[in-house]
């Protein structure tokens, strides 16, 4: 199968491919796939319910894996303006309940020049910032009734208006209306298992309280992060921008089904009480206390058991990011891989082209489905980890941890991959042939802990069972 592309780094002319576009909902995959698309020759628009480009929420990463395909924006310029506003951690500091450090680990994968650790609607608002200067039709404020499709073409329906595209891909989150409509998939959100409150605050805001100065020790050198791990409880800690802001959250087991509102305002007292036990409970509770009023929130993690697909009947409508595969907080990967979902996706438009767009889009789901089930699980196994907090096993992999050092998952360039594996994967679709995935550990293993390179946790369907059947 012989194609012409602009290759990883390349960028097509401006509605070169022909092909048409509406992406439905703008967050991180929609924007990345919108920008990634338009660069690929694409024509795009992009829809979004909320009235802004913003999202509710305070830190969240961009490993290596996810950062590499911003850095190709606009020579770079769009990196380098997330990277003057990224939270530089060089060091993660594990302790117990009873604030003893039990390891300190290099932020691979996270420091300069590699990841970025940054404010969610930062993040969004420089990405939407950046979409529309390249003069991508992005319009907020509109909710989409409904999705269709043909053979010869798919849409969506707004107010009554019936819009019409090659394809619809919707990356329109975790509670996506368009989820059940394109993959036929029913199934409603499941609990976790997992529950977490979480702030953000400028750092004076504790600068009347000395007990909570510790967070912002060293921080003109470099920003903190702290976990603090004991059973059934993770509280993470941490400082942004040179100690300029503060951030906590604290991950716990939660019975709460998924009727109560996934996220609401609460009061730090829940939280503060969760570690009334812990010995650490002065050092860690009073970066907790500080907390001004209505910005902590009770944010209830949800999961959605693993869809058996992402693409509709006809083969033009997608799902991607957060409404494909929602992942648990463990992961340290959700953001990366919305990333990567809008990358891939563009690229496999541009290598099928008009003529084969139900082709471009199985490709994709082909290139991607493993990859993504596999962290999916891994995260689990970590979420595990954490619930069972036994300081004291003598096997590293079962040591509780929040540090995944999967370098399959860091080292992955997801642009040079699918240029490379688009034909193979393609001929998997059209002939029912296998497909083996690059993309993943050639063990077939998570990786929760690294050692010169080597996976050593393996993750099974019937270890993340285990988890939520307790």
């Amino acid at each position: 199968m012989t194609v012409t592309h602009s290759g990883p780094s390349g960028i097509a002319p401006p509605g070169s491919s022909g092909i048409k576009v509406i992406i439905v909902g703008l967050g991180l995959a929609g924007l990345t796939a919108a920008i990634e698309c338009h660069r690929k020759g694409h024509s795009v628009i992009g829809l979004e319910k909320t009235p802004k480009p913003t999202h509710l929420g305070d830190i969240f990463s961009i490993s290596s894996n996810g950062a590499l395909v911003i850095s190709k924006w606009d020579d770079g310029v769009i990196a380098r303006e997330l990277d003057s506003v990224r939270c530089d951690v060089d060091t993660i500091t594990v302790w117990d309940e009873y604030a003893n450090v039990k390891l300190r680990k290099d932020m691979n994968g996270y420091k300069e020049g590699e990841g970025l650790v940054l404010n969610r609607s930062t993040t969004v608002t420089t990405l939407y910032e950046y979409g529309k200067s390249l003069g991508i039709d992005l319009r907020f404020g509109v909710s989409v009734s409904d999705y269709w499709e043909d053979d010869e073409q798919a849409g969506v329906i707004v107010d009554g208006e019936r819009f019409s595209a090659d394809c619809v891909i919707a990356s329109d989150g975790i509670h996506s209306k368009a989820r059940p409509i394109i993959t036929r998939d029913t199934r409603p959100l499941t609990k976790s298992g997992a529950a977490t409150y979480r702030a953000g605050y400028p750092a004076e805001v504790l600068k009347d309280h000395p007990k909570a100065q510790w967070v912002l020790e060293g921080t003109e050198k470099a920003d903190q992060l702290n976990h603090f791990i004991g059973k059934d409880i993770a509280v993470i800690i941490g400082t942004g921008r040179h100690g300029k802001d503060v951030y906590w959250g604290c991950l716990h087991r939660s019975n709460d089904g998924v009727s109560k509102s996934w996220l609401q305002p609460s009061d730090v007292t829940k939280a503060l009480l969760l570690i009334e036990d812990w010995p650490a409970k002065e050092k860690v509770g009073a970066v907790i206390r500080c907390t001004p009023n209505m910005t902590c929130f009770d944010h209830l993690v949800m999961a959605v058991d693993p869809l058996t697909g992402w693409v509709s009947k006809k083969g033009r409508m997608i799902v991607i990011g957060d409404a494909a595969h929602a992942f648990i907080p463990t992961s340290g990967q959700g953001a990366s891989q919305s990333i990567e979902d809008g990358a891939v996706v563009a690229i496999c438009l541009e290598l099928a082209g008009k003529n084969r767009i139900p082709l471009a889009l199985q490709v994709m789901q082909k290139l991607r489905y493993e990859r993504i089930s596999l962290i999916g699980d891994g995260s689990a196994k970590m979420l595990e980890s954490l619930h069972m907090a036994n300081w004291d096993a003598k096997q590293q992999d079962k040591l509780p941890t929040l540090i995944a050092r999967a370098m399959w998952i860091f080292d992955h360039d997801c642009q040079k991959s699918t240029y490379e594996e688009f034909s193979k994967a393609a001929e998997a679709v059209i002939t029912g042939g296998p497909y083996l995935p690059a993309n993943i550990a050639t063990d077939g293993r998570y990786g929760i802990v690294e050692e010169e390179g080597k996976s050593t946790v393996k993750v099974t369907a019937a270890s993340v069972d285990s988890l939520f059947a307790q």
